[in-house]
């Protein structure tokens, strides 16, 4: 699996409402395993299955991302989605990038359990079709889940260790990642709890949540 990708650019869509330490290690992984020029990280303007309540303003999420990837090797952040109609669907970005930069191979990142829920998503089970998907196993699935679910859903055929082929379509490639116990819910609730979220997110990210701990706390105390 080693450098499969070379040259090609991640991209791990997301709310990141807010960015935590576990996107940042998703997308770190992923560059490092396939060998990406680099993963974008691209928030969406409002997620189809999570609508407006609770969630940040895009602009404020978006520079949330930008100083999070401040300082890390291979990370930048894409700001498509604040200029495409909502709600805002993969399918709909991947297929705009692809337009955008027809020279460009994109490697749709997302992890184990998202890829699992990808019949639920607006044209979910035509995302191989479009573009290469690395599957971060940040759960510990593993390869026969994986493959299990490929079954039954598309023809497929195996091209290396942890590398499989969708027929007509792009490759699937599960990267393993050692397991990190956070998200996004978890550190809205403990901050509205007035709980430290030192570790949880990128330094950057929590001192301009406590330098405006109202701007937060309003937005999150709706969230369900």
């Amino acid at each position: 699996m080693s450098r499969l990708l070379t040259g090609s650019v991640g991209i791990l869509g997301g709310s990141f409402n807010p960015v935590h330490n576990g996107h940042l290690r998703m997308a770190i992984e992923a560059r490092e395993a396939l060998g990406l020029a680099r993963v974008d990280l691209l928030p969406a303007k409002v997620p189809p299955h999570k609508g407006k309540s609770g969630l940040l303003d895009f602009d404020l999420r978006l520079a949330l991302l930008r100083q999070a990837v401040v300082g890390v090797e291979g990370l930048g952040v894409s700001a498509l989605e604040g200029e495409m109609p909502v709600p805002s669907y993969s399918h709909a970005t991947l297929t705009r990038l692809c337009v955008m930069f027809p020279h460009t191979n994109h490697v749709f990142v997302l992890g184990s359990p998202d890829f699992l829920t990808l019949p639920d998503w607006h044209r979910g089970l035509e995302l191989p079709l479009l573009t290469d998907i690395a599957v971060v196993d940040r759960l510990g699935l593993g390869q026969a889940a994986v493959d299990d679910f490929l079954g039954r859903h598309w023809k497929w055929r195996e091209e290396g260790p942890g590398v499989r082929r969708i027929e007509a379509g792009r490759r699937v490639v599960l990267v393993p990642m050692a397991r990190l116990d956070v998200s996004a819910s978890m550190v809205r609730e403990k901050f509205c709890a007035g709980l430290e979220t030192s570790g949880l997110v990128p330094d950057a990210v929590r001192g301009r949540m406590l330098a405006a701990p109202h701007l937060f706390k309003d937005c999150w105390n709706v969230s369900p």
